[in-house]
């Protein structure tokens, strides 16, 4: 169990930076949503979903690629030097070329005449991406409180840039940029300092098999931010401004756009979780990959964050129009605030796809845990299986859906892309890289907390603390009672793993 509370504490640590700089971002939502108009709302989730894709692409898969090759390694600097030689090529070419065609991209990405927005992106995911390997480095060396402080100072100047520019100067959309870059800066600085690779000079017998490896990453991860991302780049594209959405409300491609990023921000606090989970986790697998018991510790791992995902779907599915509908009192009106709620009602008619997304973001997390293994036995060209299936359901669903059912067929194009994706990966992982996990255990715990939400859901939002609120709590209590009696008097580990006839380990109940 020590190995289990040696990662779970780097967890911690990771989390409290992590989490915090990715949650700088949903708790910016009451701020933005009751300053900006819905439309321009929109404008922000689309274009920070191309920065999301972008950085896939110009960090080439390096962060994994260089967890993977410094195992094996007598020159750990030589590899960081190489992977920081190629992502700096790579950013570098696309400045130039995206600084030079700014004006042209954002005519064809719809926005004529603002290309300092196009710009300004283009500035952040550059610096983003060279921020990426000096920081991978520190979590290598588990450096772990620098790599903490390195984050929380992003976030400081983030806040106190948004609070300067939008808050007191003007409340425009470029000024979400301007902060933005502006936290990057500082960030790649200190990622940097006292960080920076011995040498930029290019050793292509080591790179060459570095940017194979990393190529599958990197396609793989590209259709893994698809799958996350696209929907908020394919809403405006295929929603007509002219159709009544579900009959009732006439929305803009933009609005509806918008309105479905702030109620995805609730949706997003299980993938800021994961997302700590991974910085701590990736460095751990690898290093743990030759230890004869590393199938049976991948399999609690597995089977302890699920339930830790479970429980969060639960209490924000159920809690959902409780935590968007949330007032926030005594902050100065000048600020956006005063008495303002989470998400500003006008967003409020896309409360019902966040169960729908949490529940995806469940399935992510179990993908991303199940995924180590090819990354493990550099397997990577499975990735493209996968994450491809994902990203194929994902553009089908969006393409056809978007028209006529809105941002409702793009909440479950995720859920049903990430469920295919983890059924995929776990069927061909056993056969590769078997691990005993506890699947049929999850499974029913998995259908214990969903009937939990189910009887939520027929009580109805509460207001206050209401009857409903109280009743909703105890059904909580009630089901993570049954699960917590269900590990201690039946568990699944610490009991010898069933081998089957061909001498792989099978699964516990």
């Amino acid at each position: 169990m020590s190995i289990l509370k040696k990662l779970a504490g780097h967890t911690i640590i990771y989390g409290s930076s992590v989490i915090l700089a990715r949650l700088i971002n949903v708790f910016f939502t009451p701020f933005y949503t009751n300053v900006f108009p819905e439309g321009e709302y929109g404008i922000y989730a689309q274009l920070y979903a191309y920065v999301a894709v972008i950085n896939v692409i110009l960090t080439f898969g390096m962060e994994t690629t260089f967890f993977r090759f410094i195992q094996d390694s007598d020159k750990p600097k030589t590899v960081f030097n190489q992977a920081f030689f190629w992502v700096l090529s790579i950013a570098s070419a696309f400045a130039l070329l995206g600084g030079f065609l700014s004006p042209i991209l954002a005519g064809v990405m719809g926005y004529e005449g603002q290309g300092q927005l196009i710009l300004m992106l283009v500035g952040i995911v550059f610096l983003d991406a060279l921020a990426a390997l000096p920081l991978a480095k520190l979590r290598h060396e588990e450096k772990v409180k620098r790599f903490s402080i390195i984050l929380l100072t992003n976030v400081g100047v983030t806040v106190a840039a948004n609070i300067v520019l939008i808050g007191f100067l003007e409340p425009k959309i470029e000024y979400i940029f301007v902060a933005n870059l502006l936290a990057s800066t500082v960030r790649l600085g200190m990622a940097l300092w006292k960080n920076l690779p011995s040498s930029l000079k290019p050793d292509w017998l080591i790179l060459k098999d570095m940017i194979h490896y990393a190529f599958y990453i990197m396609i793989a991860g590209l259709a893994g931010i698809m799958n996350e991302t696209l929907d908020r780049i394919m809403i405006p594209e295929r929603w007509s401004g002219e159709s009544l959405f579900l009959g009732e409300q006439k929305l803009t491609a933009l609005e509806m756009n918008g309105i479905y990023a702030a109620n995805y921000k609730v949706a997003v606090f299980i993938l800021l979780a994961t997302q700590a989970f991974r910085y701590a986790v990736e460095p751990f697998f690898f290093k743990e990959a030759k230890s004869k018991d590393s199938p049976e510790n991948f399999a609690k791992i597995f089977h302890y964050f699920s339930l830790t995902t479970l429980v969060g779907f639960l209490i924000l599915a159920s809690f959902s129009y409780e935590i968007v509908a949330f007032e926030f009192f005594g902050i100065p009106e000048a600020m956006g605030f005063g008495k303002k709620t989470f998400v500003n009602a006008s967003y409020w008619s896309g409360i019902p796809v966040i169960p729908i997304l949490l529940m995806a973001y469940v399935f992510s997390a179990a993908y991303i845990q199940m995924s180590i293994w090819f990354k493990i036995t550099k397997q990577t060209r499975f990735a493209l299986l996968f994450t491809g299936t994902g990203a194929l359901i994902t553009i089908l669903i969006n393409y056809f859906g978007i028209p006529i059912y809105g941002f409702y067929a793009s909440a479950w194009a995720t859920l049903i892309c990430y469920a295919v994706m983890c059924v995929m990966v776990y069927f061909v992982g056993q056969k590769y890289y078997p691990i005993p996990y506890r699947v049929r255990r999850i499974l029913i715990y998995g259908g214990i907390f969903l009937l939990g939400y189910y009887f939520n859901t027929m009580i109805g939002p509460a207001e206050g603390f209401a009857d409903a609120f109280l009743i909703k709590s105890f059904i909580c209590l009630l089901v993570f009672g049954v699960v917590f009696l269900g590990e201690k008097y039946l568990p699944v580990f610490g009991k010898a793993v069933p081998v089957a006839k061909d001498g792989k380990a099978g699964n516990n109940p």
